[in-house]
């Protein structure tokens, strides 16, 4: 017989003996399902957090956008706090003046809650004075009409964009918001736009979504000039914060400590700011992802090894109770490779099978995961995510394998076993 007639007939012999004993099948790869299981499950969760918090970096501005904050001054300036200038228009004008490689430049004041309300409906949501250049550092888009324009912050006009939040409590269904007035605390604004609607995970799924997590925090807002924010709420010329785009994310390693002396230098040696990008936080998740996957992964792989030895043992047992069969295939003429290769199939299908259902038990955490998840802080950010045909495929791999390794000692002893001891066996 050749080696594919034999190796048919060892797989046609495995699969009798696990449907034989199915208990003591399901047992020995009971180890590996629950490896599988560990291992697609809590990958496939990790990378779908890392993906959707790569998402949000990129509806938050990208790679390419810097923040620049107010800061206390550090431990050998703190006798000089008042004499700090904070954040003002002056670094805006240095920032366009002296770094080249900034394209876009928008300074924010932040007037924090505020009640907005129209025709007795009302709802509370933060209120930012900002410049044009902010939708497009931001990378967002406007829905209905347009945003702030240069003219806007120079007249200082009572004008407001919305988030589409905002516009479904306070507004009608399907009434245009553009053109109408709102009260934004004590004063009247015009409407001028509303922001596209911002779903965390992908497309729209509902007003309720809006409300949860970073949806909320994106779609609520109110938006108006900065110079009307200084005018009519806060009294003074300081920033909350200042933001920045860069013209390619190569440009970002130099812009920065660009960005750096030419604030210490307009804020005369006080360093009472902050710069940060988003490439700093997306490198901290990294690290965080990394050490998730090793801590994941070493669970995952005990679960396996474990699996693996359970696979050996009952094999081991397999084989007491058939050394009488193993007598009568040699005594007609089997050779130990074919008892090897018999043995050594039977435990590859028994990881096999194991992985199969660990892959499909897998696929069901992350699906109850990602409700459970949908319901969470974390909004739709977990929902959106799946289990990879990649990481599926390196799941059963790793089971096959380790069932394979497991089953070469029990596959050894029993090709070695002499036959006429084992046609004595009683």
């Amino acid at each position: 017989m050749n080696f594919y007639g034999t190796l048919h007939g060892a797989f046609v012999n495995g699969l009798r003996e696990i449907l034989a004993h199915k208990m003591r099948s399901l047992l020995s790869m009971s180890g590996i399902i629950l490896g599988v299981a560990a291992l697609v499950a809590m990958v496939s969760i990790v990378q779908g957090m890392v993906g959707q918090f790569k998402g949000f970096i990129e509806m938050q501005g990208g790679i390419e956008k810097i923040t620049i904050s107010t800061e206390s001054l550090p431990k050998e300036q703190e006798h000089l706090q008042d004499s700090a200038p904070g954040l003002t228009m002056t670094d805006v004008a240095a920032i366009r003046k002296l770094v080249p490689s900034v394209s876009h430049i928008s300074p924010e004041v932040s007037v924090n809650f505020t009640t907005i309300s129209r025709n007795g409906k009302e709802f509370r949501t933060r209120v930012t004075g900002t410049a044009a250049d902010w939708l497009v550092i931001n990378k967002r888009s406007v829905q209905k009409g347009r945003f702030l324009s240069d003219v806007d912050e120079l007249s200082r006009a009572k004008v407001c964009v919305l988030g589409s939040l905002v516009v479904d409590e306070i507004f009608e269904p399907n009434e245009n918001p553009i053109g109408q007035a709102v009260k934004v605390g004590g004063e009247w604004f015009t409407v001028i736009g509303v922001l596209n609607e911002y779903q965390m995970g992908g497309g729209s799924r509902g007003k309720n979504d809006k409300r949860r997590g970073p949806s909320r925090w994106m779609n609520g807002g109110c938006y108006i000039p900065i110079h009307t924010a200084m005018t009519n709420y806060t009294s003074t010329d300081a920033l909350s914060s200042l933001y920045v785009r860069i013209s390619s994310s190569e440009q970002l390693y130099d812009t920065v400590p660009q960005l750096d002396r030419v604030m210490l230098q307009a804020h005369s040696g006080f360093q009472d700011y902050s710069i940060t990008t988003n490439e700093e936080m997306l490198s901290e998740f990294k690290k965080t992802e990394n050490s998730f996957m090793i801590s994941l992964g070493g669970v995952a792989f005990i679960s396996l090894f474990i699996g693996g030895i359970g696979i050996m043992n009952v094999m081991l047992a397999a084989i007491n109770e058939r050394i009488r069969e193993i007598g009568v295939r040699k005594a007609v003429g089997a050779r130990g490779s074919d008892i090897f290769l018999q043995f050594l199939v039977e435990t590859a299908l028994v990881s096999s099978i194991g992985g199969l259902i660990g892959l499909a038990l897998s696929v069901g955490i992350t699906s109850v995961v990602a409700h459970v998840m949908a319901g969470t802080q974390m909004g739709g950010g977990i929902s959106a995510m799946s289990v990879s045909p990649a990481v599926m495929l390196a799941g059963f791999a790793f089971s096959v394998g380790i069932g394979i390794l497991s089953g070469v000692y029990p596959a050894l002893r029993a090709s070695r076993l002499d036959p006429i001891e084992a046609l004595r066996y009683e």
